[in-house]
């Protein structure tokens, strides 16, 4: 029987098109693990009613005038309760999911503010900088808190075009702008963009793209505005492929909402512009991170300055370029939909596989040295802090390397590593944390490979044992490797040579083997 979910969200002039796009791409992830998904929106102008239609998903319509918004949803649900209610909206809070409650068997919040109670069992907040310790009190005490970029609700095909964007960024170069300023863009800062681009040193042989949405009221007016720019300006509307797009742009001018995380999973250089308060706390940990660079609130009167200032410094200074994507693309590697879909919907308990981030490395470091991973390593030399953080650091920029945490109900079980990601083979490398409970590697192992196979989308894992690490050559075929050969004269640092067992696993053996 499918896991069945209800998503109440809107879409507006007013509110823009965020809480949809995201919460659409959440269903699309959901649908994916055999849910049933249907959203209840109100029929606000402007609203994407017709679009999650458009993408399969049943839409329920709430009047509006009538009922309170609670007795409206419920009506909707019916009679028999859903599995997972899902609230993505700023005009709610605890009251409203309170009174939903008997009608769903679990509740889920997206939320961004982190400043009204909630009454739910899973929260997901991907704010740049926020901390599980922003929700103390605000959530009850056995909800389960998903934090940060990692779990940023993107479509799978943003990780699938990562490799291929940071390829592009190893020359930097301004030879193609993009301006998104959201769906809707109802004070036209586009416009204002463009104008500021207008008086700006680009290269002669630069062009520019926008993107707006079908029901943005000034599309038309931006248009008006392309057919000035002294360089090749295209205005598009209802863009279906955003992944590529901004794979092939050299610096992003949007808003400092939910699109910024496509924009650093690409590495994609930016300039943040602040169109709504509730944009000022990812905007300055964007800019903090040096992951974008500000040019203000774009109400203010030197916003199209500000724009100004900022490209001629990137025109004379393209290495600035470089820097920012360097930065960006440590914000997330995307797949955070898959991530948040299968803690809702896992069958083997809430086992979440996710990047490794700074925040880690203590705990990494102390699991790296412990003798029961060191002994079984190559490297068998105690790693300094030092040592570790530059490795963290190199690795990080490596688009062919992904580094992930694998948890369980929020506690860490081990470290995995992917190398050659995006080539035919790519080889991976695991330790589970020391003196955890029997059977966590094995879980570790499927997630680790569940990830793999499913939003790395990978052809093929390899791996390799000691030849005297019995542990791990069993580990390896109960997960169904094949040995593919031994590999002799691998030194080490106490002992002259060992063999090595060398292991395959391709993808349709484990999907195969999944679904048996």
């Amino acid at each position: 029987m499918s896991v069945s979910v209800l998503i109440r969200t809107d879409a507006s002039l007013q509110i823009g098109t965020g809480h949809v796009m995201r919460c659409l791409v959440l269903a699309d992830a959901l649908r994916e693990h055999g849910a049933a998904t249907r959203f209840v929106c109100r029929e606000h102008s402007g609203n994407l009613i017709e679009l999650i239609r458009q993408r399969g998903h049943e839409a329920r319509v709430l009047t509006l005038s009538g009922h309170e918004d609670a007795q409206q949803t419920k009506a909707h649900i019916g009679d028999a309760s859903v599995d997972w209610l899902i609230v993505d909206h700023y005009a709610l809070d605890a009251q409203w999911e309170t009174s939903l409650r008997p009608h769903c068997r679990r509740l889920m919040v997206i939320d961004d503010l982190a400043d009204r109670r909630h009454d739910c069992d899973l929260l997901l907040d991907q704010t740049l900088g926020r901390l599980a310790a922003d929700y103390a009190g605000l959530v009850p005490g056995d909800c389960e808190v998903l934090i940060g970029p990692a779990y940023a609700l993107l479509r799978p095909e943003f990780a699938a075009m990562r490799p291929p964007s940071l390829a592009r960024r190893e020359q930097s170069q301004l030879r193609h702008i993009l301006i998104t300023m959201g769906g809707v863009d109802m004070d036209n800062v586009t416009s204002k963009v463009l104008e500021a681009l207008r008086t700006c040193a680009l290269p002669p042989d630069c062009r520019i793209s926008v993107v707006m949405g079908a029901t943005a009221p000034h599309l038309e007016a931006v248009r008006e505005n392309s057919r000035n720019m002294p360089w090749p300006t295209l205005v598009l509307s209802n863009v279906q492929d955003m992944a590529t797009l901004l794979a092939e742009s050299d610096l992003a001018i949007g808003a400092a909402g939910t699109s910024s995380w496509e924009r650093c999973c690409l590495g994609v250089p930016s300039l943040i512009a602040v169109l709504a308060e509730n944009q000022q706390e990812t905007a300055a940990a964007l800019e903090g991170a040096g992951a974008a660079i500000g040019v203000g609130d774009a109400t203010r009167p030197d916003f199209g300055s500000a724009i100004v200032t900022t490209v001629n410094r990137v025109v004379a200074e393209p290495a600035a370029l470089g820097r920012m994507s360097a930065n960006a693309r440590t914000v997330t590697q995307g797949g955070g939909a898959q991530r948040v879909a299968e803690a809702m919907t896992s069958s083997y308990g809430r086992t979440v596989v996710r990047p490794l981030e700074q925040r880690d490395l203590n705990l990494v470091l102390s699991w790296r040295n412990h003798p029961e991973v060191r002994d079984y390593m190559l490297t068998q030399h105690e790693i300094s802090a030092d040592e570790h953080a530059t490795w963290f650091e190199r690795a990080s920029r490596d688009p062919s390397r992904c580094l992930l945490i694998v948890e369980e109900a929020g506690a860490p079980l081990g470290f995995v590593q992917f190398s050659g990601v995006g080539s035919g083979a790519s080889e991976w490398g695991f330790y589970a944390a020391p003196g955890a409970p029997r059977g966590t590697g094995r879980k570790l192992g499927q997630a680790a490979l569940d990830y793999a196979f499913g939003p790395l989308q990978l052809q093929r894992v390899c791996g390799q044992a000691l030849s005297h690490n019995a542990a791990s050559i069993r580990f390896h075929e109960s997960l169904g490797f094949s040995r593919e050969g031994v590999r002799q004269q691998q030194p080490l640092a106490n002992e002259p040579s060992h063999a090595m067992v060398c292991f395959g696993l391709a993808r349709e053996q484990w999907l195969s083997r999944a679904k048996g």
